[in-house]
């Protein structure tokens, strides 16, 4: 998508409250792509058991992105080929997952299934013209984004709370972005860092 900035309108300590915000953002969108990115970083072997019975056929990953055993095909590295025991998997922490599913598929499960790791869902799209010159859809680099236990668009620095930006073109937009909160009750929380 090219870099995006993104706008923070939500803050929240429930999960399920900031995916509540997202999904009615989402709604709003004018076209999105009918996949949405779902990724997590899994920090317990329980978190890692709840991820896996919502994404059974998602790759999972170590700390540098790369499957934990090169030398096996792709598809050994699904849910069902992660051990089992505690302890085999705490040796393999952090696991990352990141995966691209349909569009109201799994984002409820995943965000029940969350654990205490940084994780987020992304769908892209086109937000809609809005009254006056300044709120023109762009086709680029839109979208909305609920991120978990982080208030980083990137997810990289935890947080006790969750947060859902706006997605702009990569020039920003602050009246769009302020228009699109206003439209789910919500505001933007502070200035936009880079996105996508």
């Amino acid at each position: 998508m090219g870099n995006s900035q993104a706008y923070p309108v939500f803050r929240s300590t429930s999960a399920t409250e900031a995916f509540a915000l997202a999904q009615r953002l989402r709604a709003l969108m004018s076209w999105s792509k009918p996949t949405v990115r779902v990724a997590a970083e899994l920090l317990r072997a329980e978190d890692v058991r709840r991820m896996t019975k919502v994404l059974p056929d998602a790759y999972y990953y170590d700390a540098d992105g790369d499957p934990f055993d090169p030398g096996r095909p792709s598809q050994e590295y699904r849910a069902d080929t992660l051990p089992r025991a505690d302890e085999e998997l705490k040796a393999l922490f952090p696991i990352f997952v990141d995966v691209d599913m349909p569009v109201n598929t799994v984002e409820r499960s995943f965000v029940s299934a969350l654990g205490t790791g940084p994780a987020t869902i992304d769908w892209e799209g086109v937000w809609p013209d809005g009254p006056g010159p300044d709120l023109r859809a762009n086709t680029k680099c839109e979208g909305v984004q609920a991120v978990f236990h982080t208030d980083d668009a990137d997810w990289e620095r935890p947080a006790a709370d969750h947060t859902v930006f706006v997605h702009m073109t990569k020039f920003g937009n602050l009246p769009r972005a302020q228009w699109l909160a206003a439209q789910v009750g919500a505001r933007v929380l502070g200035d936009p860092v880079t996105g996508w």
